[in-house]
C-alpha cells in the first residue's frame, strides 16, 4: 500500500506578488508606451530599478537603432483591436539593451488588456543569452563539419586521380590507393574525425610513423618545434608522411636494422614559413632516380596543390631527403 501523506496547503498567494515569483521579466506600459511596471526579474535582466524606468518609455530598453521602428509598432498594436497578443521577433530578432549599454539576444509576447477603461502593454521578456551561443556554436560546427566533409571527398577524389594516373597497373593502382587512403584515415582519426580544426606537427607523425619505429624507438628521430598545423595541411602532410615512409620500409631506412629517419623542422621568420626535412641515413645506398616514380610525382603534385611551393626531392648516396615548405598562413598559432 502506498504511503499515505498529509497534504499542507500552501501560504495565501493572494499575499503574495506573482510577479516577484516569475523568472522572466515583466514589463508593463501604457498605450502610449510608458513603463508603469517593471519585475524584480526584470531589473536584474536590464540592470535597471523599477525607480529608474518607471514613467519612461519601451524603447530605453532597447538600442538606439530599433528605438523609432518599436515606437511605431508598439503604437499600432495599443490601436488594433484585432490582436490581442504577438510574438515579437517575426521580422528581426529582438535585441535588448541593459543599462551598462550591453546588448542581448531575447525572445519576448506582448499582450493588450483594457484595465479600468485603460490600455494596458504587457510585455514578457525572455534573455536567451546562453541559449543562442549554444545555438551559434551548434551551426558553426555544422558548418564546420560540412566544410571537412566536403574538403575530404575532394582530397578523395585527388587520390583516386593521382593514383589512377601514375599507376602501371592495376594491382599498383590498388595498393598506392588503399594505402593513401588509411593515411586519410588515421589524419581524420587525429583530427577527431571533424571535431577539431587543427592537430600538431608531432601527432601527424605518430600516427604515420609509430608503426616503423624499433623496439627502442631511435630508428626514427624527431626534432625542432612542434607547432600546431591546420586540418587542410594535416591531410596533406600526412599524406606526404605516408608516401615518404612507404618508399622508405620498401627500399630505404626503414628497411633495414640500421636505418634511421630525422625529421627537422624549423620556423623561417624572415620568409613567414615553415619547413620540414625528411633525412634518411644508414639505409642501402641510394641511386639517383632516372625516372620520377609515381610516389615522388604524388608528393610534389599534393605539395603543389596545398601548399604552392615544391617539394624537393634529393638522393645523396647516404639516404633520400624530402624538404617540405609550409606558408605560416597553414599553421595555427
Amino acid at each position: 500500500m502506498p504511503t499515505s501523506t498529509i497534504f499542507e496547503p500552501m501560504p495565501n498567494l493572494m499575499s503574495v506578488d506573482i510577479l516577484e515569483l516569475v523568472a522572466d521579466a515583466v514589463i508593463c506600459a501604457d498605450a502610449s508606451g510608458r513603463i508603469v511596471l517593471f519585475n524584480r526579474a526584470a531589473e536584474q535582466s536590464f540592470g535597471y530599478s523599477a525607480d529608474d524606468v518607471i514613467g519612461k518609455y519601451l524603447e530605453i530598453l532597447l538600442p538606439e537603432r530599433h528605438r523609432a521602428e518599436h515606437a511605431r509598432q508598439v503604437q499600432g498594436f495599443a490601436l488594433d483591436d484585432r490582436e490581442r497578443a504577438r510574438f515579437m521577433g517575426r521580422r528581426r530578432e529582438v535585441v535588448g539593451r541593459r543599462k551598462t549599454g550591453e546588448e542581448f539576444p531575447a525572445e519576448a509576447m506582448v499582450s493588450r488588456h483594457v484595465i479600468g477603461g485603460r490600455t494596458v502593454l504587457t510585455v514578457v521578456h525572455r534573455d536567451i543569452t546562453e541559449r543562442k551561443a549554444i545555438e551559434d556554436q551548434r551551426e558553426a560546427i555544422s558548418r564546420e563539419l560540412d566544410h571537412r566533409t566536403r574538403n575530404v571527398l575532394s582530397v578523395v577524389r585527388a587520390l583516386v586521380s593521382l593514383s589512377a594516373r601514375n599507376a602501371d597497373n592495376v594491382a599498383t593502382f590498388k595498393e598506392s590507393l588503399l594505402g593513401r587512403l588509411s593515411a586519410l584515415a588515421a589524419t581524420q582519426a587525429v583530427l577527431g574525425f571533424g571535431a577539431q580544426q587543427s592537430t600538431t606537427l608531432s601527432a601527424l607523425l605518430r600516427a604515420e610513423l609509430d608503426q616503423y619505429r624499433s623496439s627502442d624507438g631511435a630508428n626514427i628521430v624527431v626534432a625542432g618545434p612542434d607547432v600546431s598545423v591546420a586540418a587542410g595541411a594535416a591531410q596533406t602532410l600526412a599524406l606526404i608522411f605516408h608516401e615518404l615512409a612507404t618508399n622508405s620500409a620498401k627500399y630505404g631506412a626503414l628497411g633495414v636494422d640500421d636505418g634511421c629517419i630525422t625529421i627537422t623542422s624549423a620556423l623561417i621568420a624572415d620568409a613567414d614559413q615553415y619547413s620540414i626535412e625528411w633525412r634518411e641515413t644508414g639505409g642501402p645506398v641510394v641511386v639517383p632516380p632516372t625516372r620520377q616514380g609515381f610516389g615522388t610525382t604524388f608528393i610534389k603534385q599534393m605539395g603543389q596543390m596545398t601548399f604552392r611551393h615544391d617539394v624537393i626531392m634529393e638522393y645523396p648516396a647516404e639516404g633520400i631527403v624530402c624538404r617540405i615548405t609550409l606558408p605560416s598562413a597553414r599553421l595555427v598559432a
